[in-house]
């Protein structure tokens, strides 16, 4: 079932629709609050308020293409308004776990997970070296897999800035992953 299909079964009322969007975005929609803010259990809380709500204000509910750039929209929206004391967006990018399942032998394996742990250390700390923006921007292009419309309307900015944050964002990932990998072997 396609979104489209699936939304419009919500919006007639079939509770297993619900269930099915619960299940295929909950993890993502978690994963995404967490950049957000970091509360766990804020975040949980307004994701089960978000499909209760989804739920009874079903009859009123428009047409979407896309339920996941509805959802991260909403998500968004509900997390900085729950959270008074937050007037912008101030989480960090939490570590990525960039696992990559080899089969080679026991050696290659461990000089592999050295390595990785050293790209992930180098990009983490690059990461946070970017601004918030940047940082929401390239994890909803690169972890969420979303294209520029999306977000640019998941961030309710216009597309041509998205383009120019995520550019900034990745010339200066690069510059600063370069002189972090001149740095480590000084």
């Amino acid at each position: 079932m396609n979104d489209m299909q699936l939304w419009e079964a919500l919006r007639r009322g079939e509770k297993s629709a619900l269930e099915a969007i619960y299940r295929r975005e909950v993890a993502d929609l978690f994963r995404y609050g967490r950049r957000i803010i970091n509360d766990e259990a804020l975040v949980e809380d307004v994701i089960q308020d978000m499909f209760i709500g989804l739920w009874r204000r079903r009859d009123g509910l428009g047409a979407t293409d896309s339920i996941r750039r509805y959802l991260f929209v909403a998500l968004r929206r509900d997390l900085i308004r729950r959270n008074t004391r937050l007037r912008r967006i101030t989480g960090e990018l939490d570590e990525t776990k960039l696992e990559e399942e080899t089969v080679t032998s026991i050696d290659a394996e461990i000089i592999e997970a050295e390595s990785r742990e050293l790209r992930i250390a180098r990009l983490k700390e690059a990461m946070q070296q970017l601004s918030k923006r940047q940082q929401e921007v390239l994890y909803l292009k690169y972890f969420q897999q979303m294209d520029y419309h999306t977000i640019a309307e998941v961030l309710e900015i216009n597309y041509q800035s998205v383009r120019n944050v995520a550019s900034a964002g990745l010339k200066a990932l690069r510059k600063l992953i370069g002189l972090l990998f001149l740095l480590w072997w000084l």
